[in-house]
């Protein structure tokens, strides 16, 4: 669980930043109340789902008609301790995972991105960049969609799948191993961008 969670900061970090190119008239943006990043997984009782509580993150983009064209400057950083399961023990779990008294952050570096033509309404994005939790860094691939919304902000969804062990993190076991989690999580993001 705790290694779900600490993938799924990472998958939300990568999500906030996934968009595209670069460009010179680029605009500043923040994320907006209401963004959200979550990781869902399994274990042989039930299926589990934490959430970020806090997202701390911005961006430099190029908005065109409805649609960003161009990213750049991205950076996003989730506190450990912000992330909840709902569940004392889950949480305090998934802070041993990610080894949080050594790594109190995960975070995220836009190394490069691409947001192509608009299609109904949506862009597709692609982006690339280095997610670091639990005292490792990884290179992670991020496939997202956005859409224009009102005053200028901007809405980007996606998910990330990957494996906890990826990250050197042992599936959390609970109940003297009679609780035993999934390797596989699936990090899941809706960002709101303001300028």
């Amino acid at each position: 669980m705790k290694a779900c969670l600490l993938v799924f900061a990472v998958a939300l970090a990568i999500s906030g930043l996934a968009l595209a190119g670069w460009s010179i008239s680029q605009n500043q943006y923040a994320f907006a109340d209401g963004t959200r990043v979550w990781v869902e997984g399994t274990s042989s009782v039930h299926d589990w789902s934490c959430a970020a509580g806090q997202i701390n993150g911005s961006l430099t983009a190029e908005p065109g008609s409805g649609q960003l064209t161009a990213i750049s400057g991205v950076t996003v950083t989730i506190p450990v301790a912000g992330l909840d399961c709902e569940n004392s023990t889950m949480n305090n779990k998934l802070r041993d995972a990610l080894r949080a008294s050594a790594n109190p952050n995960i975070t995220f570096t836009l190394s490069n991105a691409r947001v192509s033509a608009a299609s109904n309404a949506r862009f597709p994005i692609q982006a690339t960049g280095s997610l670091r939790m639990a005292g490792t860094t990884r290179t992670m691939n991020v496939t997202a969609s956005g859409q224009g919304l009102s005053n200028g902000r901007f809405r980007i969804t996606g998910s990330v799948p990957f494996a906890m062990s990826t990250f050197g993190i042992d599936p959390p076991t609970a109940l003297l191993g009679t609780l035993r989690t999934g390797d596989d999580v699936t990090v899941r993001f809706d960002v709101t961008l303001q300028p």
